[in-house]
């Protein structure tokens, strides 16, 4: 889009609602009810089309009937297959699940466990009017994910969940502010979400990242690995 359409919808109502952060009311992970109209709204103001959500579930449920083609990327098959048994017939037409192993992955000068993007993903990612990041599972790990979906597509609007998360908000504003030429909002709906839009020619080009934040990425990343061992 252009850089007068997007700020249309980056200065739009939506945008500048009194939001308070919420839960759902019965599984803290998943998206609640206000943070779901947000994303809807957000996919109708921009005449989204294709959806790419690194993660399913609630998202899913929402972004299909609103006559959306989704695909979801998840690493574990388990909960891909309690998203796809949920949706109807014809939503199932319209989505695609794509199942891949987290792995190691370095995102700069660190290293996060992510997924790998192979010629499939890429090729969605790509055509994806609005990219959701709401996994890995590990928030930490999700700047690898949200800079995979600003630097593998050239217009989708980015939108990365759970930015009430102080480390989560850090690295946002870090990539904004080395990104100026890129639009980023929060907004304070459900878990608090971090928006990124790309004016039409705009690339983001610099993760942020100085020595200290280099230094906490490898601190994170084992902290990480203790607690999968402990699981």
């Amino acid at each position: 889009m252009t850089r007068d359409a997007l700020l249309e919808v980056f200065d739009s109502p939506l945008f500048r609602r009194n939001y308070v952060s919420s839960e759902h009311p019965e599984n803290p992970a998943a998206l609640p009810a206000e943070a779901l109209e947000f994303l809807t709204e957000l996919a109708g103001r921009l005449n989204a089309v294709n959806v790419f959500e690194f993660g399913s579930g609630q998202s899913t449920a929402a972004f299909l009937p609103a006559g959306l083609l989704v695909t979801s990327l998840e690493d574990s098959a388990h909960w891909m297959g309690e998203t796809v048994a949920r949706l109807e017939d014809e939503q199932k037409a319209r989505h695609t699940a794509l199942v891949r192993p987290l792995s190691v992955q370095m995102h700069g000068a660190y290293p996060v466990r992510d997924w790998t993007i192979d010629a499939e993903i890429r090729a969605k990612l790509a055509r994806a009017d609005l990219i959701l990041v709401d996994s890995p599972y590990y928030v930490p790990f999700r700047e690898s994910t949200l800079w995979s979906g600003l630097v593998e597509n050239n217009h989708a609007v980015v939108v990365l969940d759970d930015a009430r998360i102080r480390t989560v908000a850090r690295f946002c504003d870090h990539l904004a502010a080395a990104n100026p030429a890129l639009l980023h909002r929060r907004v304070g709906v459900g878990h608090t979400f971090d928006v990124f839009g790309r004016p039409e020619g705009v690339i983001a080009t610099r993760r942020g990242h100085g020595f200290i934040d280099v230094l906490k990425g490898w601190r994170r990343f084992f902290v990480a690995g203790k607690s999968t061992t402990a699981s």
